[in-house]
């Protein structure tokens, strides 16, 4: 009996993880809703929480040309997301230049087209 339960517990584990996808990877077949997003903010422009295509995020906004789509804060202090930037990789673009004025590093890797992972530490 404990065995079969022990098994049923591993498959469906399996199973969650397997049709989930990592976050990454959903947000990868939600691109193309949230590019047209992304092209309709203007310069400056800053959107509050929504949820696209079954993604939620806390903010959107546009800095420099590239768009920012924050999914929330780490530790209450530094934001993670995802960042659309079709003119270069963000790294160049905010090199010596802080998005917003906020003393914060940021990283970004690359994912799929325009689209980065992002980071900020604090």
């Amino acid at each position: 009996m404990f065995f079969g339960i022990l098994v049923l517990v591993g498959a469906v584990t399996v199973a969650i993880v397997v049709f989930r996808g990592s976050e990454d990877e959903q947000f990868v077949r939600a691109a193309g809703e949230i590019e047209a997003v992304a092209r309709t903010l203007g310069e400056g422009d800053r959107l509050g929480p929504r949820t696209i295509e079954g993604m939620a995020f806390e903010e959107v906004s546009r800095e420099h040309g590239v768009v920012f789509f924050q999914r929330g804060l780490v530790a209450e202090l530094d934001p993670y997301g995802y960042a659309w930037s079709p003119r270069s990789d963000p790294a160049r673009i905010f090199d010596g230049v802080e998005p917003s004025g906020d003393p914060v590093a940021h990283t970004f890797d690359h994912l799929h087209g325009a689209f980065y992972s992002w980071k900020g530490t604090h």
